[in-house]
């Protein structure tokens, strides 16, 4: 039998026992509150681990020394980050606002790399499918998206008020960084003409000034320029 193969009973335990050591160590924290630097480090400590599993050069005194030195860094920062709010900031980075006023700030989210389409998953994951509705939202620093609406929009149930259920609809949007939805305007009942009528109603002169719009199911028209003046 290979001496390799044989390492492998004894080697696996002790692994597995210093992977569970470290991780009690480390503490406890929910998945959806996992930071990219909490990932990384996740990750990394993985590939330690199976180290000395995989490759025959690497022996398990050196993989469980990388295992303890990696960790107690990791645990380190932790303790330092949770003392220390200009270092939390600098490991984990800060919440950054998408959506202020009403307005899409453009800028922010080429930042952390947010399009358009993965804006609107992230509404849609907050029951959110107008971004005419949103009037804040925040990217935070796990991923996920804070959402304030409008007041006008704020959660009142139909059965609240003592009125009849209304069938609810989606917004199609119209206009993507700056370029008709030839597709989208067709299941709208629109067409170019009347997307160019709408923005010169509101005093915009060409379609790439916009960087996004849609109508609403209630047939309301939001959108949203490249150069927002915010207040």
């Amino acid at each position: 039998m290979d001496k390799h193969f044989v390492q492998l009973f004894w080697e696996i335990p002790i692994i597995f026992i210093a992977l569970l050591l470290l991780t009690r160590i480390q503490g406890k924290k929910a998945i959806s509150h996992l930071t990219y630097f909490d990932y990384i480090a996740g990750i990394i400590l993985g590939d330690i681990a199976s180290a000395c599993l995989i490759n025959q050069d690497t022996t398990l005194t050196i993989s469980l020394t990388a295992l303890a030195f990696f960790g107690g860094l990791s645990i380190l920062a932790s303790i330092i980050g949770m003392k220390v709010r200009r270092f939390r900031l600098l490991a984990e980075g800060e919440p950054i606002s998408i959506i202020k006023q009403g307005k899409i700030l453009e800028e922010n989210a080429k930042k952390v790399e947010l399009d358009i389409d993965n804006l609107r998953m992230l509404l849609r994951k907050k029951d959110v499918f107008n971004v005419a509705d949103v009037e804040f939202a925040v990217l935070e620093t796990d991923g996920s998206l804070s959402v304030l609406k409008k007041s006008a929009k704020e959660t009142i149930t139909r059965a609240d008020l003592k009125l009849n259920n209304k069938e609810e609809k989606p917004g199609i949007e119209l206009i993507i960084d700056g370029v008709i939805d030839e597709q989208k305007i067709k299941e709208a009942n629109l067409t170019k003409k009347d997307i160019e009528n709408m923005l010169r109603q509101r005093k915009i002169k060409s379609v790439s000034e916009v960087s996004y719009m849609e109508i609403t199911g209630e047939g309301k028209v939001y959108i949203d320029k490249y150069e927002d003046k915010l207040t």
